[in-house]
């Protein structure tokens, strides 16, 4: 479990930098949260006003890393969230983190879903409905992403409990 932990960690340090370094140019005064301002943008004017920002070929190789991302950040939340599921000693944050190792994998299909969305956006291929269908689905992964890094935070104290006894 140690080496699947570590190269999870590595895996996704190195496609967070990439994705950092590669996106970089996405943030402009217009759009200061980069991609974000793509995946929150929940109405034609918005995606119009972000994508006069941007050079679209930066934007959607940032979108292809991502699909690389997903798998490092839904693999290394949810054996962390597994992890400390483990070392609780109450059935309901047992539980509670055993369903958020799961989530995770939910995250992870709402941004496969967001992407896609956000590349039909980009060649033009949009509604309304979908700039807000692209929106919940970045809303709601980053929700669950939360829920999961609050539960983990939660944990720190029991994690270190368990190796002192």
């Amino acid at each position: 479990m140690k080496k699947k932990l570590l190269v999870a960690v590595i895996s996704f340090l190195l496609i967070f930098t990439a994705i950092r370094f590669q996106g970089a140019p996405l943030k402009t005064a217009i759009t200061p949260g980069g991609i974000l301002n793509l995946e929150f943008a929940n109405s034609p004017a918005k995606l119009m006003e972000v994508l006069n920002a941007w050079d679209l070929s930066i934007a959607k190789q940032n979108i292809w890393i991502d699909f690389l991302f997903i798998p490092s950040y839904v693999l290394l939340f949810s054996m962390i969230a597994a992890i400390c599921s483990n070392k609780w000693q109450n059935m309901l944050l047992f539980r509670t983190g055993t369903l958020l190792a799961k989530a995770a994998f939910a995250a992870g299909i709402l941004d496969i879903a967001e992407n896609l969305l956000m590349l039909q956006s980009i060649a033009g291929n949009y509604t309304p409905s979908s700039l807000w269908l692209t929106y919940y689905c970045a809303g709601v992964k980053f929700f669950i992403l939360l829920i999961i890094g609050l539960y983990i935070i939660l944990s720190i104290p029991v994690l270190f409990k368990n190796k002192e006894s």
